[in-house]
């Protein structure tokens, strides 16, 4: 004997259509909770161009802007031939939102009472030709060092505002000790 079905066939393959699309949409939702909600974070170089890794992985070339998450702590790299790498760390802290007496649980696990610093990543990356050490004569290894810098000028390896900039780091480097 057939039962006789009370759910149309149609109706039931819209139901798993609808069933497995809120299940992958809530699925995908739990990293957020875990994360937190992105913020739009811009990260800036001089010179330019530097190659940009977060959290170990390659990210894009600066300027740039990205979304990371608020929840969590980043580490920003910041990679250039001929300078040393830069690194910055974008942490979570407590907004303006966090004051507020009564907070809502929703928001609170999305990570809407925090927000990544620094929102801005300035940096100026420091080149190579700036020495660690004086040595034992120091106007020497100054001279050196800008005669280096005017080379890498000369062959068009550097722009003359990236000169002028290596040149100040140089002497700031040697006035400082001086």
């Amino acid at each position: 004997m057939k039962v006789p079905s009370l759910i149309p066939l149609s109706l039931l393959g819209l139901t798993s259509v609808f069933l497995s699309s809120f299940l992958s949409s809530f699925l995908a939702g739990c990293a957020s909770f875990e994360r937190g909600v992105p913020q739009d974070v811009k990260i800036v170089s001089f010179p330019t161009e530097a190659s940009v890794y977060i959290n170990g992985e390659a990210a894009g070339i600066t300027p740039m802007e990205v979304a990371l998450p608020r929840k969590v702590t980043h580490e920003i790299r910041l990679e250039k031939d001929g300078y040393n790498p830069a690194v910055k760390y974008f942490s979570p802290v407590p907004n303006e939102k966090a004051k507020n007496f009564i907070r809502f649980g929703l928001q609170e696990d999305l990570g809407y009472y925090v927000d990544l610093e620094p929102g801005v990543m300035k940096t100026e990356l420091k080149s190579e030709l700036v020495p660690t050490s004086t040595g034992a004569d120091p106007f020497e290894r100054m001279a050196q060092q800008a005669l280096a810098a005017d080379r890498k000028l000369e062959a068009g390896e550097i722009t003359p505002l990236e000169h002028k900039i290596i040149i100040e780091q140089i002497i700031g480097f040697f006035e400082a000790r001086y």
